[in-house]
């Protein structure tokens, strides 16, 4: 059984601010430690559980975040960027896949550091019309390869977003969101046993067989609606593009994994229109 764990960063243990999210802020460090600590606690639970490889995807920001010189031994590391599938890289090679230190969507519940893929720049994205997050896309995107997501980790509210699409999958709770930048956590030792737990159970129920891929039939369609007008001008150059509205840019393919590719460039174009100020 091998596992793909994407770690993500905003629904660790003890993260509740900007200032331990973002590179070379004052307490960054504190969150790679933080971020380490729960990824070797689902390492252990997949091993317990019967994996017989597990490799992370550093999955948030500049997704070199995770301490390798922390890291179980057992384990390997995705360290970087440039990745075609960006969080869920190493899906390809996997059997499952866990959302370690995922978030709730953008503007839909007060879940910690809530935001979807970039941040500031996007106010909404919608799969097929429906509003999405990060989880529901990677899930598709790993659906097409015929891998379910089976374990998640987080905070209360996005645990209870994700259950609307995966509501089978085996949750490691964190702590309980109050506001996006506030919530009340779990001690580290508390946390780090549901998460193992968690992660335990989910591959053991994987070898049982009991978890289907989260699959989108037909063609795919991803939308954004950016903050900016600059921002959508500037993703409307990508080819097959669509601009909807002046901030709302669609993407469209035969599958998820087409659409995401595509979608990707989109968002990484009207990146670069981002202003400081003005979003």
């Amino acid at each position: 059984m091998r596992v793909l764990i994407s770690a993500d960063s905003e629904g660790v243990t003890g993260i509740t601010n900007t200032n331990e999210l973002m590179f070379g802020r004052v307490h960054y460090e504190f969150m790679r430690t933080m971020m380490t600590d729960d990824v070797n606690a689902a390492i252990e639970g997949a091993f317990a559980g019967g994996a017989t490889s597990v490799v992370v995807n550093d999955a948030h920001w500049t997704m070199t975040n995770v301490q390798i010189e922390r890291l179980d031994s057992r384990a390997e590391l995705i360290k970087g960027f440039h990745k075609h599938l960006c969080m869920v890289e190493g899906v390809q090679d996997a059997d499952v896949v866990f959302f370690l230190g995922y978030h709730a969507r953008t503007g839909d519940s007060d879940g910690v550091g809530n935001e979807t893929i970039l941040g500031r720049e996007i106010v909404e994205i919608r799969m097929n019309g429906k509003p999405v997050g990060e989880s529901e896309i990677n899930a598709a995107v790993c659906g097409q390869f015929g891998v379910p997501v089976v374990f998640a980790s987080g905070d209360d509210l996005y645990e209870k977003e994700l259950r609307g699409t995966l509501p089978d999958v085996e949750f490691g709770l964190t702590k309980y969101a109050l506001d996006r930048w506030t919530a009340r956590c779990l001690s580290p030792q508390r946390s780090h046993a549901n998460i193992r737990a968690a992660a335990q159970l989910a591959v053991e129920r994987s070898v049982a067989g009991e978890f289907t891929p989260y699959r989108l039939d037909g063609p795919t369609s991803l939308s954004v609606t950016f903050s900016s007008t600059a921002e959508a001008l500037m993703a409307s150059l990508i080819p097959g593009s669509v601009r909807e509205t002046p901030r709302i840019v669609t993407y469209s393919a035969a599958n998820a994994v087409d659409a995401w590719k595509g979608f990707f460039a989109v968002l990484l174009l009207g990146w670069s229109a981002t202003d400081e100020v003005y979003g």
